[in-house]
């Protein structure tokens, strides 16, 4: 079993958990259910601005993805739970469809900060779809054009082969 990590200590700003008095109506308890939520949306877009730095810092899906660390965050938030008298269960639930949301962000964002390179070298993709559509018997093997984009680009730069290699 994996050791809880330990957690941050709460910023201070955060205000310990103290019992109000029982809501004696349901609109009561939707009110009070309402500014927890305003707090917790508060709190998520707080985490949201550190999770796209982190991107920054890390170098492959991999390290975005962090299986042991998401382990270690969840033995460490389980055990936080059990002592404040939240169920584990909930929070791991909880914890694990948030860090599932933050690493699809997360990855997002790495690949906007780290595109890949291109797949291939030579011609460019957009030059072999026109030559495929055109039925050119380039060496290289023919890639059929994904959308209109694609052609048009294929186009431009046939043109400007053209242009560059004439006669060919």
């Amino acid at each position: 079993m994996l050791e809880p990590t330990p957690l941050a200590p709460e910023p201070s700003h955060i205000q310990p958990v103290h019992p109000r008095p029982e809501p004696q109506s349901l609109a009561e308890v939707r009110r009070h259910i309402d500014e927890i939520d305003a707090e917790l949306v508060a709190l998520l877009t707080r985490r949201q601005s550190l999770v796209r730095t982190a991107a920054t810092f890390k170098t492959d899906e991999q390290s975005v993805r962090a299986p042991d660390r998401v382990e270690r965050v969840i033995a460490g938030v389980r055990a936080k739970a059990e002592a404040a008298g939240l169920a584990p269960e909930v929070a791991e639930a909880v914890w694990r469809a948030m860090i599932t949301a933050f690493i699809t962000l997360e990855l997002a964002e790495h690949d906007r900060i780290n595109p890949a390179p291109p797949r291939r070298s030579g011609l460019t993709r957009g030059l072999d779809c026109w030559n495929g559509a055109r039925g050119s018997d380039a060496a290289d093997p023919v890639l059929p054009c994904r959308s209109s984009q694609e052609v048009t680009t294929a186009v431009e730069g046939r043109a400007a082969a053209a242009r560059m290699w004439p006669g060919r």
